[in-house]
């Protein structure tokens, strides 16, 4: 083995001037070096040494093998999607996303993005096929009628106590997720809403889905359709265009907007009761509590996995941060929501592993961290690679993002009346309603977080069109200069990069490193580049 490892370590010796990272450290180039000009597309792979370098195209060719079975289960069906539908194009561009999203990573941060990047791969194409093979615009299928279409921002975990249904979120495949691997697609179903009428200066993720139903691109399946006005009241504006072009009986799920307040919890639960009436009356089916508590389970051991490796993060041996972690957490809370086992299973991994770099000291990324940010900031921080960027050009590691911090309760596993209460708690504190618009104690969390994870940087979503936060700039600052934090402004307007693009996101921070610091770059490549034609 020793002799082996000599081996290797010469040959790594005699390419290392192929490795970016040595290339900046060297001024011989860096990361930037490889790419063609304005595109995300590079010339070749990045090196990473023998190791890591197998390690990664073995990682890839895994997600080339999880979409060659989607493909397998569905051939017709999936040649037919990417003919009808616009958004399914974009998918070709997955792995390159990834490779992106990992640059510069090594060792054992290498390996812990790639086992949760995988996760969520299977999982999606798995869903994908699914959606394929029972949309009735093909010519529907075996589960055509017992998919019950919800809204994205609704956690899966609540319909899982439907064992004869298939809940299916209308919105993920063609917006949701789709506009973290893409930013150009977005803009076109914004344009199609604006055509018709939108006003243009609304939150760019309610203009892109009522374009997707405006333009017919939401698959066909299912009995009704559970809406909701989460996060925010341009969303419930949205479920009402949806509810013109989905034309199926339809159940608004109207939580409480201001859920910290004493009377929201109470008028939460009853409104899930509610829509447990609304799917038994539209399908014929009813509610089983055992089958619910199966699920529940697997989020329960997801959320207390995840509360371990919060304390992992405040340390500074953490191989699982920035991107990684939070798109990761985004999926499995959001997306998969305890329906999917194969995530608790890659947890266990995860968090094994992450124990092992604690003991051992391990320290990420070469140890070249220079500071520690919590991130608050949504879609526009993954189609920019932005936590990665911020790492390899300015040191910066990205501890946590808000994604990371929706609900963390635990689920009653026994009881129904007290897991519905449970279920209200956490369907309240889901994407966004939790971090932007669900009362300003919310969004004061940021501090707090920043605080428990021994951050001394905060950097902020300015999301130009959101009319919730644009009203806390001032605020935040004041606060950030209070209590001692770097504090940055991330200006984007979430799904449409052609307001705020991504060079102009990446001068937020630019600025702030260069002239309030003083601090040089570790790539200079990174700094000021043209990525415009990039997915």
């Amino acid at each position: 083995m020793k002799f082996v490892d000599n081996i290797i370590n010469k040959i790594d010796k005699k390419l290392e001037r192929f490795d970016p990272l040595w290339q900046a450290e060297n001024g011989k180039g860096g990361q930037r070096s490889r790419y063609k000009d304005k595109t995300g597309v590079a010339k070749y792979r990045e090196w990473r040494g023998v190791k890591d370098t197998f390690y990664d195209y073995a990682a890839w060719l895994n997600n080339i093998k999880s979409m060659g079975i989607m493909v397998a289960k569905a051939p017709v069906r999936t040649v037919k999607g990417f003919l009808e539908y616009r958004w399914m194009g974009s998918y070709l561009g997955t792995f390159m996303f990834i490779d992106r999203l990992f640059e510069g990573y090594r060792g054992e941060e290498l390996r812990i993005a790639h086992m949760n990047m995988h996760a969520i791969v299977q999982n999606l194409t798995g869903v994908i096929a699914k959606v394929m093979n029972n949309d009735e615009r093909f010519g529907g299928g075996p589960l055509s009628d017992t998919i019950i279409p919800y809204d994205e921002v609704l956690p899966a975990l609540f319909m899982k106590g439907f064992k004869e249904l298939t809940p299916i979120p209308l919105q993920t495949l063609p917006e949701f997720i789709i506009c973290d691997i893409d930013q150009h697609i977005e803009p076109y179903y914004i344009d199609v809403a604006e055509s018709y009428g939108l006003a243009a200066d609304v939150c760019s993720r309610c203009a892109a889905e009522t374009g997707v139903a405006i333009d017919d691109a939401f698959p066909k399946f299912g009995k009704a359709f559970v809406t909701t006005n989460m996060p925010c009241n341009a969303s419930e504006a949205t479920s009402m265009f949806q509810r013109r072009r989905v034309n199926l009986p339809d159940f608004p799920v109207t939580l409480a907007m201001q859920h910290n307040e004493p009377g929201a919890h109470p008028y939460s639960v009853q409104v899930l009761k509610d829509v447990i009436k609304f799917i038994e009356d539209e399908y014929g089916v009813k509610y089983d509590w055992k089958e619910l508590f199966k699920y529940a389970k697997e989020i329960n051991e997801q959320n207390k996995i995840e509360l371990e490796k919060w304390d992992l993060f405040k340390t500074e041996y953490s191989p699982l941060s920035g991107i990684s972690e939070s798109l990761y957490r985004l999926y499995a809370w959001a997306s998969a929501n305890g329906s999917d086992p194969y995530f608790t299973k890659n947890d266990r991994k995860v968090i094994k592993r992450m124990y092992d770099c604690y003991e051992r000291k391990y320290k990420p990324f070469g140890g070249k961290t220079r500071h520690r940010a919590f991130l608050w900031g949504p879609s526009a921080v993954y189609y920019t690679d932005f936590p990665t960027w911020v790492q390899n050009c300015w040191g910066i590691n990205i501890v946590l993002n808000m994604d990371s911090t929706m609900g963390h309760n635990m689920i009653n596993t026994e009881d129904p009346e007290e897991a519905i209460k449970d279920l209200a708690l956490f369907s309240e504190k889901a994407t966004m309603r939790h971090h932007a618009v669900g009362g300003f104690d919310n969004v004061n969390a940021v501090w707090d977080y920043a605080k428990r994870f021994n951050c001394d940087m905060v950097l902020f979503n300015d999301n130009v069109a959101c009319k919730g936060m644009n009203g806390v700039h001032a605020i935040m600052e004041e606060q950030a200069r209070e209590l001692g934090f770097h504090f940055i402004f991330i200006e984007h307007d979430l799904e449409d990069s052609r307001t705020v693009s991504r060079q102009d996101m990446r001068k937020c921070v630019n600025d702030y490193m260069s002239i309030v610091l003083g601090e040089k770059p570790l790539d200079p490549t990174l700094v000021e580049f043209d990525d415009s034609l990039a997915y």
